[in-house]
């Protein structure tokens, strides 16, 4: 079977990321020097997150998805040089890796009926998650899991995480590993949804110092006027507002970035349609995020806009 979609793993950007900044030849310590075609790397890296980010608001997603585990999907554009001698396959359609795992139930126990599972898990193992095309083999392993925080009372309130999520890659030209481990959870409130999540990334490849990134964000999505948030159903237009932190670590030396809405994403239902037929980039239709770092290098930041369901644009600002 061939393997797709443009390259590695998008829920792993940011730890491919973090190896555009341990390839760098500075021999310092602590912290990280960050560039500015680093910085451009990183601002697309968190751009990709935000897209992933959104679509873990609902299980549906979170299962669609498999909770935002490394897949076979795109990289940022200034990371793409990094895969070039793995001669990956880039074929139009994706290879769903949910064919492989294995559920705790079939269907899932859903005791209030709200489509968020009680307490349910999707196991990742081999030989069945061992893959193979003309030049690369890929072994997917690791647990997602999903859990209904009030399985008792309809809501949309729920948990979920990645236990050793691992999708490793070897062929003639190279091999490797990206990695995510960690939890996410969502409430709801008259507002609408508040969403945390706290992941740990890793990325090793042949001949790259490996590097791991910690993740810890937090966002708000509330629906449009005139628009509800309903169990089961598509999310509607709205806005969503990330914010947190992103700290990559290579050794002893680190570089951290914070992440800040400064005009809220504008979520499209029409543009996310659109992403799972081809014909959009992204599921926001407007806003603009910051990713603003300070390092040996100077301070300095990113702004990641978004406009008209296109791939979000980076643009550099130093101080």
């Amino acid at each position: 079977m061939s393997i797709s979609l443009r390259t590695l793993a998008r829920a792993s950007v940011l730890a491919i990321g973090a190896l555009t900044l341990a390839a760098c030849k500075d021999s310092g310590t602590v912290p990280l020097n960050v560039t500015p075609d680093q910085l451009q790397a990183i601002g697309e890296s968190v751009a990709t997150e935000l897209e992933g980010g959104v679509a873990q608001l609902t299980a549906q997603d979170v299962m669609n998805n498999n909770g935002g585990a490394p897949s076979f999907s795109r990289v940022p554009r200034s990371s793409a040089t990094m895969f070039r001698g793995l001669s990956l396959s880039r074929t139009s359609g994706a290879t769903d890796i949910a064919q492989c795992g294995v559920a705790s139930q079939n269907p899932p126990v859903d005791t209030d009926g709200d489509l968020i599972p009680d307490n349910w898990s999707l196991t990742f193992s081999l030989p069945a998650c061992h893959f193979a095309d003309q030049t690369n083999a890929y072994d997917v392993t690791g647990v997602l899991h999903i859990t209904d925080i009030q399985p008792g009372t309809p809501g949309l309130a729920l948990s979920f995480g990645l236990d050793n999520f691992k999708l490793a890659f070897s062929g003639a030209n190279g091999s490797g590993y990206v990695s995510r481990d960690g939890t996410g959870s969502v409430s709801a409130s008259s507002s609408g949804l508040s969403q945390t999540e706290d992941w740990t990334e890793v990325a090793v490849l042949t001949g790259v110092t490996s590097a791991s990134v910690d993740i810890n964000w937090a966002a708000t999505f509330a629906a449009a006027t005139g628009q509800s948030i309903t169990a089961g159903h598509s999310l509607p237009d709205g806005t969503y507002t990330p914010n947190g932190t992103v700290s990559f670590r290579q050794g002893n030396r680190v570089a951290s970035f914070t992440v800040t809405t400064m005009d809220p994403l504008q979520y499209s239902a029409a543009c996310a349609y659109g992403v799972t037929q081809g014909t959009s980039m992204t599921p926001f239709s407007a806003g603009r995020v910051r990713v603003a770092v300070t390092s040996q290098q100077g301070s300095g930041y990113a702004d990641v806009t978004y406009s008209s369901c296109n791939m979000a644009t980076v643009t550099l600002v130093s101080q």
